[in-house]
């Protein structure tokens, strides 16, 4: 699996994620904690603490990976130094 950190912390940004995610055929997972739900579900983004980073899951190799983690570029969790 590939990771990265997300922050997904409006309706607007769970959104775009949403309508990102869906484009692509692969299966998309956020985790947190002990919580794995599908990436392409808006109920189900909607369910977890936004207000912290969430885990963006795909697998290794397929078809658009790269595009897919250049387009949620937007998203991702840099830590404050």
């Amino acid at each position: 699996m590939t990771k990265k950190k997300v922050l997904l912390c409006s309706g607007d940004k769970v959104n775009r994620f949403v309508a990102t995610a869906t484009k692509y055929r692969f299966p998309i997972h956020l985790t947190t904690g002990r919580y794995r739900i599908d990436g392409k579900s808006l109920i189900g983004i909607f369910s977890l603490n936004l207000s912290k980073p969430v885990t963006v899951e795909v697998p290794d190799e397929g078809e658009g990976i790269e595009e897919f983690f250049e387009e949620i570029q937007e998203f991702e969790y840099v830590k404050d130094e």
